[in-house]
């Protein structure tokens, strides 16, 4: 491939590696000037030589034009025949190394990655801020939040996997001294070798087809008893004992069970 210097006109064989390296851009080793090469670029030689010949006499014929309408005594470029004299064509050469130089980075193009190098980390913490439960029960982030708590002194919330937590009794039955009330009692306990936060309680109720007659989920404040320390967490292998007062979902109820969310 073969490019000219808009400049001073100058012919250079380039390959695509050197026009994709520098985005396009060539510095010209006559003249110095940074010129983009990708718009002066031709496949074949005569073609570019054409093309370069056009190239010199518009800017002659400008020239010509500039110097008559400053009304001011210009030797003239047109040859006898009236056309403009086409500058001379040197045999194509190779593109100089100085052409790797041709783009510098300026203090606006660090701000510019700078900014946008702080937006990227802003988003990146803020995604991390609104999914740190999830992340803090996860064993592979876990430490890293951890250690990046220590740093900014923030608090971590428990890890919770509600998987090990295994109901070891429970029974419904009705209510002694309410009507149409039932009386749940139900004992779990947290199997995990960490303290984990208290779940949520879910109680439902089926008939003989399975399908759900009556679900109810009790937040850990309307199961636990008072005064017990929610932030303190549910402490591994310690049972909690739960009772509760629901109201009785029908006759077509044959069975129930409990769910930890």
């Amino acid at each position: 491939m073969y490019t000219f210097c808009p400049n001073c006109f100058a012919l250079y064989q380039v390959t695509a590696g050197h026009l994709g390296k520098a985005g396009g851009q060539t510095r010209c080793g006559e003249c110095r000037q940074v010129y983009p090469a990708v718009d002066y670029l031709y496949d074949d030689l005569e073609i570019a030589r054409e093309a370069l010949e056009l190239q010199c006499a518009s800017a002659s014929s400008e020239k010509h034009a500039a110097n008559e309408a400053a009304a001011a005594p210009a030797p003239s470029s047109a040859t006898p025949g009236g056309q403009p004299a086409s500058m001379p064509l040197h045999p194509a050469r190779p593109l100089p190394d100085s052409w790797q130089q041709q783009h510098t980075i300026s203090l606006a193009d660090i701000g510019s990655g700078a900014g946008i190098g702080f937006l990227l980390l802003l988003l990146g913490l803020q995604w991390v801020y609104f999914n740190r439960a999830e992340l803090a029960a996860d064993e592979r982030w876990r430490p890293m939040l951890e250690r990046g708590c220590l740093i900014v002194h923030c608090e971590m919330p428990l890890r919770a996997d509600v998987s090990r937590i295994d109901i070891i009794n429970r029974d419904v039955r009705k209510h002694p001294a309410i009507e149409d009330v039932l009386l749940v009692n139900v004992a779990f306990q947290n199997r995990a070798e960490f303290v984990q936060p208290y779940p949520v309680l879910e109680v439902s109720f089926t008939d003989k087809s399975g399908s759900a007659i009556a679900v109810r989920r009790f937040s850990p404040p309307e199961y636990l008893a008072a005064g017990v320390d929610l932030a303190a967490g549910m402490a591994a292998e310690l049972p909690v004992q739960v009772v509760l007062e629901v109201i009785d979902p029908g006759d077509e109820v044959v069975s129930f069970q409990f769910a930890f969310l």
